[in-house]
């Protein structure tokens, strides 16, 4: 299984702030045989959402499969219309049913057609726990929780209103009183490096310049 990534995270929470829709647990990707699908974890919550998350790569091209996967699921009974729109570098199928929702996103990279295709379930959703209680002024985005392999992971993209120097130093507060033990702090230009564990816990987080402010990413692993 594919580790998650932050630039895996952020597009498909791009493609999937969509309307909530049902589809059945059996085929429900629906895709063309030819493409070789890959889990992404073994559970996924985004933002509290459950969800599940198929990577795939093909040397189709990326408007033959978007035509091909479009057609199939507006065949499906009970389908309601696909939406088709573009983000930056991704074009995205959107389709809602019932009380779940799917989705497909491509683009072409090095000579081959990459995507993913997720379903989520808006109604199990429920508020996310952060592994660290952040200090104020920094606001989480994006939190997303993930099971793999008997890792539990959790990545969070927040703001902060302040500095890179600033934030960076209540974070290492907010840790310090939760029990974090530093690791280290790094800091190369604007971007500022930190990390910190407790017991089994990783901490690691990097902190980068922003007009408002400073852009922050944590991952916590256990």
């Amino acid at each position: 299984m594919r580790a998650l990534s932050f630039p895996v995270t952020a597009a498909l929470v791009l493609a999937l702030a969509a309307p909530a829709g049902a589809i059945a647990a059996d085929n429900w990707q629906n895709l063309p045989g030819s493409l070789q699908l890959e889990p992404l974890g073994d559970s996924l919550r985004m933002n509290g959402t459950p969800m599940t998350i198929r990577a795939f790569q093909s040397r189709e091209p990326a408007e033959t499969l978007l035509r091909e996967v479009q057609a199939a699921w507006e065949r499906d009974p009970g389908h309601q219309p696909v939406r088709r729109t573009s983000i930056p570098n991704w074009t995205v199928l959107n389709q809602t049913v019932g009380e779940r929702h799917r989705s497909f996103q491509v683009r072409e990279e090095g000579g081959l057609s990459r995507g993913f295709v997720a379903l989520t379930s808006p109604r199990d959703t429920r508020e996310p726990r952060l592994a660290l209680r952040l200090p104020p002024l920094v606001l989480p985005m994006q939190v997303v929780d993930s099971v793999d392999q008997g890792k539990v992971s959790q990545q969070v993209v927040a703001v902060s209103r302040r500095s890179v120097d600033a934030t960076a130093a209540a974070l290492e507060a907010a840790l310090k009183a939760q029990r974090w033990e530093r690791q280290s702090v790094q800091k190369q230009g604007a971007v500022v490096r930190l990390s910190a564990n407790r017991g089994g816990e990783q901490f690691d987080a990097v902190l980068s310049a922003q007009k408002s402010g400073a852009l922050v990413m944590i991952n916590t692993v256990k």
